[in-house]
């Protein structure tokens, strides 16, 4: 369930990308907006709705089910996993908080959900070159998070293919 989730976030948060241009043309007080930018605009503020709800979920069960690290890993690449990990929750929850203060109640809250954005892009960032020094040094980790169908077991060092 956490893969699924972990996948579901990252492809909304592409979707938020693409759709962000939408809201400063839907909010210019020069030019009325397209259908198109009204349309990209609801659909950028539900996708941040369902990025909330799906990563308060995922944490509660983080938080039920931990996730043991991984073996082989020193303690500074375990500590900074975590951060990054942590991180990234913690700052995907506060973008779809401000998120929704900007849309609904305040346009005030626009700069720190936008400073948000950058937070949580250098996380994915430092995620991502993480993953990919993994996927390189064919060390079984990067396998973890490798969508699953049916009944196959997750991959670990003693059992993945070579």
């Amino acid at each position: 369930m956490q893969i699924a989730l972990h996948w579901m976030v990252v492809a909304l948060i592409i979707a938020q990308w693409l759709t962000s241009d939408s809201i400063a043309r839907t909010h210019n007080p020069l030019i009325p907006p397209s259908s198109t930018d009204l349309l990209l605009h609801s659909l950028h503020n539900y996708g941040g709705m369902v990025i909330g709800v799906l990563v308060a979920l995922r944490i509660v069960l983080r938080l039920m089910r931990p996730v043991k690290p991984p073996a082989g890993l020193a303690a500074w690449q375990k500590q900074a996993a975590f951060l990054v990990q942590w991180g990234l929750y913690a700052s995907l929850l506060a973008q779809a908080a401000t998120g929704l203060a900007t849309s609904y109640l305040t346009g005030k809250a626009a700069p720190v959900h936008a400073f948000l954005w950058n937070v949580t892009l250098t996380l994915a960032f430092a995620h991502i070159v993480a993953a990919l020094i993994h996927i390189v040094r064919r060390d079984g980790i990067a396998e973890r998070m490798k969508p699953r169908f049916g009944n196959r077991p997750a991959a670990t060092p003693g059992n993945r293919k070579p």
